[in-house]
């Protein structure tokens, strides 16, 4: 492996490099100043002459020994300085020697791909020979995008200054196209939220109308949806949708060769209304006319849920803040809604990051009024149709920082989530989520962090058992003591290990295989949290770590997990009365580092990875049939998931969705049996007026929260219907008004799948 160009050449590279070297000579030039007692002479002239020198020799074209070829022209140089003026042509020239050896010719020529533009390359050379860089308005970014190409860092950052400083609204569009502009984050913030202060003016632009354009048209029951619409919530809704389609390999192309008429789904989606369900409400003769014009492949792309969802009454969303303000976790610059402007009365026009290309969506609110009578079965209205109202529900709030395999439980029917892992090591902290709030709360962290590991809650104390804490597995236990906020060590394991599986029966504590540091384990042991002691129960039959583990019905079940090379479906049950472990029905996909709690009477199965792939599936076991049927889809694949059961809902917290850690939950509803980021905005009291807004509970729906408070000054009011509600951030509030649904009888089954690694799991 080659050295790296800062190991071989410290003047060429990051900045603190080339300061610590110049710092270097000073000293050692000094040192000897100090030892010399005769002449002493130094040349303020010396660097400039040798620089005018070596570029006078360029253009006569003596002792060039590199030729850079760019289409049609060529450029004679010398290696050496232009090896110090860019680390990208170091690297190339040190590799070619290193390669060649003795064979190196007196002068090698070398032809520069990827888009160089010759006047740009001219420019970068003449620079390294001068240290002066002229360059015109109109040719700046073409000197930007060789720069970068050339990793000549301090004329990326000039060029950028400079762009930044000329943004307008003519260019703005064009600057924010550059090729691999999203590699360099700072720049592309701040041409983003010009775009976002200056949309209004910028979508009447004609560059911006030649961007490709995704044009959708979004189904309303209501006119009052309609005139409640915000476009930048809707606009990010539409932005999933466009991702959906492009997992499912559909090309720009085939996005923008029509307009897509979408619906609301039950999972809180956008679907295509080619999906929509024959004889529903809504499947008016718009949406039949659609469904007959469309050229969907009538095959179900990968991915594609095969039930179809029903939407039925009108509803509220709700966003607390701007898109722009979306946290790093949640912000893709892939893909990005940069800003959103309403252009006519019901129509919205936005500008996206579509798999890192630059496109426009023109979204249009569309009546679609239900037909009556209808042959489906919807819920029953509230009060009469003339008088409905949207209904209000805002996003579960997200942890504070990204968490795979936490440990999870329901504490005094708040939820508990310690420690984990957030990509670069394991945690300590330790966060209390309350549903009726929506709010997290911070509690004393644990005095080891720890991941890989689970958690269980007896008798109102919380025990932390094993795990790893980033280099090691744990033997150490932990206790927390909500009466005395701290947490303290009591008798650890007797074998470290981590990957187990936790649960509590009978007031007792088990700890279920695990992994030793070199294959997944049978050993099982028992704590008594009252005498502090440890002591063995009968082994698994498999050894197995990330295993699924919890009691039911005077049972402990472990199911799935890994024996060390492989993902296991079988699930054995362990009846601590006969102390023996027998084989249950094993699962239908296996599956390791899944969540796995009794909800409804019933054992599910929530997540994991089957090895190759972050899974959002469940299953579902009937302790009367013992057979395991597929249960509803999460909204997000997640694997090494954390799972708990407060009141009437099941909770997925964190994981690892295939390609990013997660700090998001959701949880599966008793009442409509469907996973959702949604919980219903219980009352919204105007502060100012004397409207009231009556929030119904229903089902929730994916969106953030937000709080009501008494105008101030200088806050932003927001109208929604016929009172104000006002915000204490400058930021937005954003609404969105769209269906609520009736559950479809035929809920897709199929697993949702996302490749991964299970994020080092």
């Amino acid at each position: 492996m080659h050295p790296t160009v800062e190991e071989q050449f410290p003047l060429i590279g990051s900045d603190t490099h080339q300061v610590a070297m110049v710092e270097q000579l000073q000293q050692n030039g000094q040192a000897q100043v100090a030892s010399v007692t005769g002449l002493v002479f130094e040349d303020d002239e010396h660097n400039t002459r040798t620089l005018q020198s070596l570029n006078m020799m360029r253009k006569n074209r003596h002792f060039c020994d590199v030729i850079l070829h760019v289409g049609s022209m060529e450029f004679h140089a010398h290696r050496a300085v232009l090896a110090c003026a860019s680390p990208y042509l170091f690297e190339l020239f040190t590799t070619d020697d290193e390669n060649k050896g003795s064979q190196r010719e007196n002068v090698i020529t070398y032809k520069l791909n990827g888009g160089f533009d010759p006047t740009a390359l001219e420019k970068l050379i003449h620079y390294a020979y001068t240290a002066r860089l002229e360059v015109n308005n109109s040719r700046v970014k073409a000197v930007y995008l060789a720069a970068c190409h050339l990793k000549m860092d301090r004329v990326m950052k000039e060029c950028t200054r400079h762009l930044i400083k000329n943004l307008n609204i003519e260019n703005c569009i064009e600057t924010r196209s550059l090729p691999g502009i999203a590699r360099n984050k700072a720049f592309v913030d701040q041409v983003d939220a010009f775009i976002a202060k200056e949309f209004e003016s910028v979508s009447k632009s004609k560059i911006l109308l030649s961007l490709p354009c995704v044009r959708i048209e979004v189904l309303n029951q209501t006119r009052q949806e309609m005139s409640l619409v915000v476009g930048e919530s809707l606009c990010q809704l539409v932005l999933d949708w466009v991702r959906r389609q492009c997992d499912d390999a559909i090309n720009m192309d085939q996005l923008t060769e029509k307009t897509h008429l979408l619906y609301l789904a039950m999972d809180n989606s956008l679907q295509d209304c080619t999906e929509l369900p024959s004889g529903d409400v809504s499947d008016t003769e718009i949406v039949q006319d659609y469904k007959k014009l469309s050229k969907r492949n009538q095959a179900n792309p990968k991915g594609r849920r095969k039930g179809q969802l029903q939407p039925a009454k009108p509803r509220v969303l709700i966003y607390s803040r701007d898109i722009g303000e979306r946290t790093e976790q949640e912000k893709e610059t892939d893909w990005n809604l940069i800003a959103a402007a309403k252009v006519g009365e019901h129509t919205f026009m936005a500008l996206v990051t579509i798999s890192g290309r630059l496109a426009t969506m023109s979204v249009m609110l569309r009546l679609n009024q239900p037909s009556s009578p209808s042959p489906v079965v919807t819920p029953v209205a509230s009060r009469p149709a003339s008088e409905e109202k949207p209904d209000l529900y805002c996003v579960m709030a997200n942890m504070s920082s990204v968490k795979c395999a936490a440990g999870c439980a329901n504490l005094n029917d708040s939820l508990l989530v310690c420690g984990g892992y957030d990509r670069a090591e394991c945690l300590k902290c330790v966060e209390l989520y309350d549903p009726e709030t929506n709010l997290w709360d911070t509690l004393s962290s644990m005095k080891e962090a720890r991941g890989r590991f689970d958690i269980a809650v007896v008798k109102g104390k919380v025990y932390a058992i094993g795990g790893s804490n980033g280099t090691t597995e744990l033997a150490t236990v932990e206790k927390y003591d909500p009466q005395e906020k701290k947490w303290t060590q009591i008798t650890p394991l007797p074998l470290a290990r981590c990957n187990i599986g936790v649960c509590d029966l009978n007031d007792l504590i088990y700890c279920i295989g695990g992994w030793n540091g070199q294959v997944g384990i049978k050993q099982c042991d028992v704590l008594d949290p009252v005498t502090r002691q440890w002591s063995p129960v009968a082994p698994l039959q498999t050894g197995r770590y990330q295993a699924g583990v919890c009691s039911m019905d005077g049972l402990v079940f472990a199911a799935g997990g890994c024996d060390a090379w492989n993902c296991l479906s079988s699930v054995e049950v362990y009846d601590p009365h006969t102390d023996v472990w027998t084989y249950a029905k094993g699962m239908i996909t296996a599956r390791r580092g899944c969540g796995l709690a009794v909800f409804k009477g019933r054992l599910y199965a929530v997540g994991g990875s089957d090895g190759t792939h972050s899974l959002c599936s469940t299953e579902i076991y009937d302790p009367q049939e013992k057979i395991w049927t597929p249960g509803p889809n999460m909204t997000t694949a997640r694997a090494n998931v954390g799972v708990a059961v407060i009141g009437s809902r099941l909770y997925a917290v964190g994981g690892f969705s295939g390609k990013t850690f997660l700090n998001s939950i959701e949880y599966l509803d008793e009442k409509t049996n469907e996973w959702t980021t949604f919980v219903p905005k219980l009352v919204a009291e105007e502060r100012v007026g004397t409207v009231c807004l009556d929030i119904k509970q229903e089902i929730g729906i994916r969106l953030q929260s937000v709080d009501l408070q008494p105008e101030e000054e200088n806050e932003t009011v927001h109208v929604v219907g016929n009172g104000r509600v006002s915000h204490k951030d400058t930021s937005p509030v954003e609404e969105t008004v769209l269906p609520w649904r009736k559950r479809s009888q035929n809920n897709s089954r199929d697993a949702c799948q996302q490749k991964s690694n299970d994020g080092g799991y």
